[in-house]
Protein backbone atom coordinates (compact mmCIF):
# COMPACT_ATOMS: atom_id res chain seq x y z
CA UNK A 1 0.00 0.00 0.00
CA UNK A 2 1.39 3.40 -0.99
CA UNK A 3 1.73 6.05 1.56
CA UNK A 4 -0.31 9.15 1.33
CA UNK A 5 -1.15 12.62 2.62
CA UNK A 6 -4.47 13.49 2.32
CA UNK A 7 -5.78 16.97 2.05
CA UNK A 8 -9.51 18.38 3.00
CA UNK A 9 -11.29 21.39 2.53
CA UNK A 10 -13.82 21.50 5.07
CA UNK A 11 -15.87 24.49 6.75
CA UNK A 12 -15.20 26.60 9.47
CA UNK A 13 -17.75 25.25 11.66
CA UNK A 14 -16.69 21.18 11.35
CA UNK A 15 -15.49 20.22 14.24
CA UNK A 16 -11.96 20.12 13.89
CA UNK A 17 -10.87 17.88 16.91
CA UNK A 18 -12.63 14.38 15.96
CA UNK A 19 -13.21 14.96 11.78
CA UNK A 20 -9.46 12.78 11.43
CA UNK A 21 -11.62 10.17 12.64
CA UNK A 22 -13.93 9.98 10.69
CA UNK A 23 -12.72 10.98 7.21
CA UNK A 24 -13.41 7.74 5.51
CA UNK A 25 -16.93 7.96 5.03
CA UNK A 26 -17.61 11.87 6.31
CA UNK A 27 -19.77 13.87 3.81
CA UNK A 28 -18.68 17.16 5.24
CA UNK A 29 -15.42 17.93 3.68
CA UNK A 30 -16.04 19.86 0.20
CA UNK A 31 -12.94 19.13 -1.69
CA UNK A 32 -10.58 16.23 -0.88
CA UNK A 33 -7.03 15.15 -2.57
CA UNK A 34 -4.20 12.71 -1.93
CA UNK A 35 -0.84 13.57 -2.65
CA UNK A 36 1.90 10.48 -2.51
CA UNK A 37 4.16 10.79 0.64
CA UNK A 38 7.28 10.49 -2.16
CA UNK A 39 6.01 14.02 -3.50
CA UNK A 40 5.70 15.23 0.45
CA UNK A 41 8.55 14.37 1.12
CA UNK A 42 10.43 15.81 -2.23
CA UNK A 43 9.26 19.56 -1.02
CA UNK A 44 9.10 18.92 2.56
CA UNK A 45 11.52 21.49 3.49
CA UNK A 46 9.53 24.43 1.51
CA UNK A 47 6.25 23.32 3.21
CA UNK A 48 8.15 24.13 6.85
CA UNK A 49 7.28 27.75 5.38
CA UNK A 50 3.79 27.70 6.16
CA UNK A 51 2.04 28.68 9.24
CA UNK A 52 -0.39 25.67 10.86
CA UNK A 53 -2.31 24.27 13.88
CA UNK A 54 -1.79 20.72 15.53
CA UNK A 55 -5.48 19.92 15.96
CA UNK A 56 -4.32 16.86 16.82
CA UNK A 57 -2.85 18.44 20.79
CA UNK A 58 -4.99 18.80 23.57
CA UNK A 59 -4.39 22.14 22.85
CA UNK A 60 -4.41 23.59 19.76
CA UNK A 61 -1.28 24.49 18.82
CA UNK A 62 0.23 26.85 16.18
CA UNK A 63 3.46 26.55 14.22
CA UNK A 64 4.90 25.62 11.03
CA UNK A 65 4.92 22.70 8.19
CA UNK A 66 2.82 19.74 8.22
CA UNK A 67 2.48 17.22 10.30
CA UNK A 68 4.50 14.51 8.68
CA UNK A 69 2.45 11.55 10.90
CA UNK A 70 -0.70 13.34 12.15
CA UNK A 71 -3.02 15.73 11.59
CA UNK A 72 -2.73 19.67 10.28
CA UNK A 73 -4.65 22.76 10.00
CA UNK A 74 -4.37 25.23 7.61
CA UNK A 75 -6.07 28.47 8.16
CA UNK A 76 -6.59 31.97 6.29
CA UNK A 77 -2.82 32.52 7.42
CA UNK A 78 -1.74 29.44 5.61
CA UNK A 79 -3.65 30.49 2.41
CA UNK A 80 -0.95 32.72 0.53
CA UNK A 81 1.84 30.93 1.72
CA UNK A 82 0.68 27.74 1.15
CA UNK A 83 -0.86 29.34 -2.43
CA UNK A 84 2.65 30.63 -3.70
CA UNK A 85 4.58 27.29 -2.27
CA UNK A 86 2.47 24.61 -4.62
CA UNK A 87 2.23 27.49 -7.53
CA UNK A 88 6.15 27.32 -7.70
CA UNK A 89 6.24 23.73 -7.61
CA UNK A 90 3.80 23.97 -9.85
CA UNK A 91 5.42 25.97 -12.74
CA UNK A 92 8.72 24.08 -11.96
CA UNK A 93 6.97 20.55 -12.42
CA UNK A 94 5.21 22.32 -15.63
CA UNK A 95 8.10 22.47 -17.16
CA UNK A 96 9.69 18.36 -16.56
CA UNK A 97 9.17 15.85 -18.94
CA UNK A 98 6.07 14.02 -18.74
CA UNK A 99 7.80 11.13 -17.14
CA UNK A 100 9.50 12.95 -14.15
CA UNK A 101 12.70 11.25 -12.13
CA UNK A 102 13.17 12.61 -8.97
CA UNK A 103 16.14 11.24 -6.41
CA UNK A 104 14.46 10.35 -3.28
CA UNK A 105 15.72 9.20 0.07
CA UNK A 106 18.60 7.28 0.50
CA UNK A 107 18.09 3.21 1.03
CA UNK A 108 20.85 1.45 2.21
CA UNK A 109 21.46 -1.38 5.13
CA UNK A 110 22.32 -0.17 9.04
CA UNK A 111 25.71 1.32 8.43
CA UNK A 112 24.40 3.07 5.47
CA UNK A 113 27.79 3.28 4.18
CA UNK A 114 26.31 0.64 1.19
CA UNK A 115 23.09 1.49 -0.43
CA UNK A 116 21.73 3.95 -3.05
CA UNK A 117 19.23 6.42 -3.35
CA UNK A 118 15.85 5.82 -5.00
CA UNK A 119 14.78 6.74 -8.14
CA UNK A 120 11.67 8.11 -8.60
CA UNK A 121 9.25 8.12 -11.27
CA UNK A 122 6.46 10.67 -11.45
CA UNK A 123 3.56 11.26 -14.30
CA UNK A 124 3.75 14.78 -14.76
CA UNK A 125 0.35 15.89 -15.81
CA UNK A 126 -0.73 14.29 -12.58
CA UNK A 127 1.56 15.77 -10.15
CA UNK A 128 0.80 19.52 -12.03
CA UNK A 129 -3.27 18.32 -11.46
CA UNK A 130 -2.59 17.41 -7.61
CA UNK A 131 -0.38 20.70 -7.24
CA UNK A 132 -3.70 22.77 -8.72
CA UNK A 133 -6.39 21.53 -6.54
CA UNK A 134 -4.23 22.09 -3.57
CA UNK A 135 -3.89 25.92 -4.91
CA UNK A 136 -7.67 25.58 -5.45
CA UNK A 137 -8.06 24.74 -1.93
CA UNK A 138 -5.49 27.64 -0.44
CA UNK A 139 -7.88 30.46 -2.23
CA UNK A 140 -10.89 29.42 -0.77
CA UNK A 141 -9.08 30.03 2.46
CA UNK A 142 -8.10 33.46 1.98
CA UNK A 143 -11.99 34.49 3.39
CA UNK A 144 -11.58 32.98 6.41
CA UNK A 145 -14.77 30.60 6.31
CA UNK A 146 -12.80 27.20 5.80
CA UNK A 147 -10.21 25.31 6.65
CA UNK A 148 -7.59 22.34 5.15
CA UNK A 149 -7.40 19.54 7.02
CA UNK A 150 -4.00 17.77 6.38
CA UNK A 151 -4.08 13.83 7.45
CA UNK A 152 -0.78 12.30 7.47
CA UNK A 153 0.40 9.10 6.61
Amino acid sequence: MALKHDFYLIPKTTDIISFWHYTSDNGKYIEHIALHDDLILYITDTLKWIPTKNPGMRAITAGFGINYHGVTLLDKHSAVPLRNIFSAWRDLFNIAPEKIELTGDFVGEDNHQNGEYERLILNRDEIVRQLEKVIAMSERLLDGEYYVYHCGV
